[in-house]
């Protein structure tokens, strides 16, 4: 029997670009196991349904947790149903649960609102000490339930109140070096080595420099870090770096939500990691008007692979209905300047944003593949609750949320009545990746060859 189990129910059933162990409850097991208590985790992302809850089962946590985000609802809902006469308590946690727990509260005792290291070290503590969980800050939980279980010390019951009671705010985690690192010693290292030579030639996990986003994107959802940013320092990043390498890892993938917001911060990172000699290549996310020549030159001396920008859209205007606060000049300059300092570039863009045109369609797709990108990725708009582009179409929803339909091999589904069907939009996607394609392989010969192609495909999307 643990104290805890962790859940992190991914399975593996998509073609994402990436699968990393999961960090946030990497951050919760180290934390409990730090003051004493027995903690495992179980990570589904390779592992079959019945393999996940067979080792559960053998782990018979007394606390189960779970991680949920977008489109893991309904599995995360199936552990809790799956176990929920054997353990004392079912916690769910993670940015859908945080937004909204009211979804999660008919199946789960607790949802953790929020950051959790301490939120479930307490649970643990007042479980424990059979103290009262109102006193756990960070919580959400429902009334009109009475559950009893059984646990070493006898019968448990739990009596919740009336109708959603949400305890007093968790406050943000403000010094991030007084956490431990991640308990990776209960990642599937094996697994995940093997998916990444297999895929891409070198091994890659990731690791977060920092909590929080201060900018204001319209579709973004930042229910756990929220919009205070808080860093690490250099030298506590590069030691558990350091301690990756010795689990074997080539690459590095800085999870944060842009790494390069404290420039300070990305240059003394380098010059840390030249200084040590750290052997290690890594990537990140970026905002195009955060990267310039010479920061994208000192990155690329330290190892920095591949950058990752949030373009969005290749029209100025629709930038501003996202309230994105950069350029379309400015997301050239950005990519050019990591092209230019031999750093791969991949960029996420929006198809069919609220407020958009067949023509500012085109100009998205004609921006994306003139750009020398190395990856790019085509979505539609996904209204998460919580964010302004929510609240722009929240009359307009046809589906609580996306869930991907067994089989499927094109994943762009509109969840909300658009002014641009499936069709067209998906259309959009398929020809921005053959132009992309074409003016790569074409090179010189793409106004000859290719842009016939181009403008027909240009009057069949307008036609659609």
């Amino acid at each position: 029997m643990v104290d805890l189990a962790l859940v992190f129910p991914y399975f593996n059933d998509d073609q994402s670009f990436f699968k990393f162990p999961p960090l946030g409850l990497g951050y919760i097991a180290a934390h409990v196991r730090q003051h004493g208590y027995s903690v495992d985790l179980v990570d589904c992302t390779f592992l079959t349904w019945e393999e996940a809850v067979a080792k559960v089962r053998r782990l018979r946590p007394r606390v189960l947790g779970v991680y949920s985000m977008l489109s893991m609802r309904a599995a995360t809902l199936r552990f809790a149903q799956e176990f929920r006469d054997e353990c004392e308590l079912l916690v769910a946690g993670g940015p859908q649960p945080t937004v909204a727990p009211q979804k999660f509260l008919n199946d789960f005792d607790f949802v953790g609102i929020g950051e959790s290291e301490h939120t479930v070290l307490e649970i643990l503590d007042a479980l424990n000490d059979r103290q009262d969980y109102s006193q756990v800050h960070g919580l959400a939980y429902r009334n009109n339930s009475t559950r009893t279980t059984l646990n070493r010390g006898g019968t448990v019951t739990l009596q919740l109140a009336d109708p959603i009671t949400f305890t007093r705010p968790r406050e943000r985690i403000t010094d991030l070096d007084s956490l431990p690192f991640p308990a990776r010693d209960l990642y599937d290292h094996e697994s995940y080595q093997r998916y990444y030579r297999h895929h891409y030639g070198a091994t890659m996990t990731q690791m977060m420099c920092s909590r929080g986003c201060p900018f204001a994107c319209d579709f973004c959802s930042r229910p756990i870090f929220g919009n205070y940013y808080r860093h690490r320092t250099a030298t506590n990043i590069i030691d558990e770096i350091e301690e990756i390498r010795k689990y074997g890892y080539e690459r590095v993938w800085f999870s944060d939500d842009i790494f390069p917001i404290s420039k300070k911060l990305v240059v003394d990172v380098c010059d840390e990691i030249v200084r040590r000699g750290v052997d290690i290549e890594w990537g990140c996310l970026c905002r195009a008007d955060l990267l310039n020549e010479e920061l994208a030159s000192k990155m690329r001396k330290a190892g920095c692979f591949q950058v990752f920008f949030g373009l969005e859209s290749g029209n100025n205007d629709v930038l501003k209905i996202m309230n994105k606060g950069i350029t379309i000049d400015q997301s050239r300059r950005a990519v050019s300047a990591c092209a230019e300092a031999g750093i791969k570039v991949g960029a996420f863009f929006i198809l069919g944003y609220p407020g958009e045109t067949v023509r500012t369609m085109l100009d998205t797709i004609r921006f994306a593949s003139s750009l020398p990108l190395d990856y790019f990725s085509f979505t539609v708009p996904y209204p998460i609750p919580g964010t302004k582009l929510y609240e722009k179409v929240m009359h307009r929803m046809v589906a609580d949320e996306w869930v991907k339909p067994a089989g499927a091999t094109v994943d762009q589904k509109l969840i909300w009545a658009s002014d641009f069907s499936e069709k067209k939009l998906r259309f959009g996607i398929r020809k921005a990746r053959i132009q992309a394609t074409m003016r790569r392989r074409l090179g010189g010969a793409y106004p000859l060859l290719g842009k016939p192609v181009e403008l027909a495909t240009d009057l069949i999307f307008r036609s659609l």
